[in-house]
């Protein structure tokens, strides 16, 4: 008997499976340690006893067997403010915060003894000042955040996309000042007046331009204009005649640039006070409009003659995007990235963007209108925000 030699016997081939599987395995741990870092760095301030038991029962508590809730409750009887927030809606009212999301039994409350509440939602959190008074807060959806008490009175307040805020208060001592904020209402630039009367702000992207808003008179006539002022210390040198038009809001868009909104129509001006678009409204009243940071604006302005009011949503650069005429006032309006919603008086109407797809939901005795972070368009109510569908009824 002979036998093959050794070398031309076939050999088999490792098994390389368990170093790809522990290869899969570590890439794998390193992803969780990563995603770990990544959470304790953006969401440190929310790691805390309190928080995570919340953020347990909410996980305990939310089942999707389940229909989410389509209503969410205001207190009755009670002058509240409002606005979308999160996954549901933030409502300060009685004396109190409240945050309701869509789901029952998981909202969540907190004192807040303010005269005159409103909202400046921003994120993933809201700020809470009293209008005419001195407090600000800081919320998320389930915990109060910081607080502050300023020495005057708050004429009004911003929020920029980074969630710093521009307070712009009655100040002792001089006319008025601007006060920016960071997120954590830390107090980062303040800019104190004898000579302009400042009663609305808006702040750059990057913070470091506060737009503000001034009155003042020009040959014996009322006199609005805006001065660019920068956060570092140095000289305003760019300021924005506006005559007598009646400003109603002003934002800073994603771009940088500055849109505002009057009753003569809407201007877009950029960092060194020049017209890079504008919508004139030559015939007829401006009758309700809304901002979005992202770029784009909506107007309803009725016209001078018959019933109708014509709505128009602009882009970035004042150009038109969609524009539909309905039949009476049209005086509550709410718009997110890719919907507009508004009422009339045949009920809640809902346009699609920018395909102009628009459907009407009859309904009666709304007093405002809002749209959820998650696209859906809830009516007002003076006890409630009722969330509305526009499918077809049977």
């Amino acid at each position: 008997m002979s036998f093959q030699s050794i070398d031309n016997v076939t050999r088999f081939r490792g098994d390389f499976r368990p170093a790809v599987i522990a290869a899969l395995r570590t890439v794998a741990m390193a992803g969780i340690v990563l995603t770990i870092v990544y959470c304790i760095f953006n969401f440190q301030e929310d790691l805390n006893t309190g928080n995570l038991r919340r953020i347990a029962s909410y996980i305990e508590q939310l089942t999707f067997d389940e229909d989410p809730v389509d209503t969410f409750t205001f207190d009755a009887g009670t002058a509240s403010s409002y606005a979308p927030f999160d996954v549901g809606v933030a409502i300060c009212a009685g004396g109190s915060f409240r945050f309701v999301p869509p789901f029952a039994d998981m909202e969540y409350s907190c004192r807040i003894k303010y005269t005159d509440p409103r909202l400046a939602p921003c994120g993933q959190f809201v700020y809470v000042y009293d209008l005419g008074g001195r407090g600000i807060s800081r919320l998320n959806s389930y915990s109060l955040l910081d607080e502050i008490t300023l020495d005057s009175d708050i004429i009004s307040l911003s929020v920029n996309s980074s969630g710093q805020c521009a307070v712009v208060t009655n100040e002792a001592g001089y006319r008025t000042a601007v006060t920016v904020f960071g997120k954590h209402l830390k107090e980062q630039f303040k800019w104190q007046t004898s000579e302009h009367f400042a009663f609305l702000s808006a702040l750059s992207p990057d913070g470091g331009t506060a737009a503000v808003l001034c009155l003042g008179q020009k040959d014996g006539a009322p006199n609005l204009y805006i001065r660019y002022q920068p956060t570092n210390g140095s000289e305003c040198k760019t300021t924005v005649e506006l005559g007598d038009m009646n400003v109603y809001d002003m934002e800073y868009l994603s771009n940088s640039r500055l849109m505002v909104v009057g009753d003569r129509g809407v201007q877009v001006f950029d960092n060194s006070g020049k017209l890079r678009g504008s919508l004139e409204i030559r015939s007829g009243t401006l009758t309700s409009c809304e901002l979005r940071r992202e770029g784009w604006c909506a107007l309803a302005v009725k016209a001078e003659k018959g019933d109708s009011t014509r709505v128009f949503v602009l882009d970035e650069s004042c150009q038109e995007m969609w524009s539909g005429d309905v039949r009476g006032a049209v005086r509550y309006m709410a718009l997110s990235d890719d919907q507009l919603a508004f009422i009339a008086h045949d009920g809640v109407h809902r346009v699609l963007l920018p395909e102009g797809e628009e459907a009407v939901r009859a309904m009666v005795g709304m007093r405002d209108v809002l749209i959820t972070e998650t696209g859906s368009v809830a009516a007002v109510y003076s006890d409630r925000a009722q969330l509305v569908s526009f499918e077809a009824e049977d």
